[in-house]
Parts: C-alpha cells; sequence; structure tokens
C-alpha cells in the first residue's frame, strides 16, 4: 500500500471513529458522554490536521501529525480500555479500539514507508 493510500485510509477512520464517538456520547454514555466528546472532537482535529500536509520540517510533511495521531489513538486505547474493563459499557466501545488499534498500525506502516526525519 502506498504512503498517500495509508495517509487517506488514516484520514477516513479518523473522522470514523470522531462521528463515531460524537454519536455514542449524544446517545448515553452513562457517565463516558464527557471523554468520548472530547476524544471525538480531537479526532476529528487530527482528521484535518494528517489531511493538511502541514509543512512541519520532515521530508515528507505529515510526519507529526501521524506520531500525534498514533499518540492520541493510544491514549484513547488506554484511557478508555482502562474504563470499560473496570466497568463496562456499550457494545460500541470496542468497535472504537478496533478503530484505534488499525488507525496505530497505519500509521507506524506510514512511517516505516516515508522513512526518519530529514
Amino acid at each position: 500500500m502506498k504512503a498517500q493510500t495509508l495517509r487517506h485510509l488514516i484520514i477516513a477512520l479518523l473522522m470514523l471513529t470522531g462521528i463515531f464517538h460524537l454519536a455514542v456520547a449524544m446517545l448515553g454514555a452513562e457517565g463516558r458522554a464527557l471523554p468520548l466528546t472530547i476524544f471525538g472532537f480531537i479526532f476529528l482535529g487530527l482528521s484535518f490536521y494528517v489531511r493538511a500536509d502541514v509543512k512541519d520540517g520532515s521530508k515528507n510533511n505529515s510526519r507529526n501529525a501521524i506520531v500525534a495521531t498514533i499518540i492520541a489513538c493510544t491514549a484513547g486505547l488506554g484511557i478508555g480500555g482502562t474504563s470499560y474493563a473496570q466497568a463496562g459499557g456499550s457494545a460500541a466501545l470496542p468497535i472504537m479500539f478496533l478503530i484505534d488499534i488499525v488507525i496505530i498500525a497505519a500509521g507506524a506502516w506510514w512511517l516505516m514507508k516515508t522513512g526518519k526525519k530529514a
């Protein structure tokens, strides 16, 4: 898979999970509405950041956006996973965790394909 295709996949998944987080928060997330809303907006913002192809000093101009995405998804998995393991919750949460894992894997693959920072 080409680096640009991976980037487009990451953008689409970030938008999907951002909207999914907001929808679950609005439909009654029993005490989890605030964190779901925050992560929903973070993921939507990151989708635009990755799409912007910003000039961050790296040879491919998107490295910082992809790294920020991996960090945010890892944090979401850690925080959400801990909460889910302790208190259970909606069937939507494992789906969100799966999307986060796919985004992290695609981001890592993108980083490997594009090489080190210039």
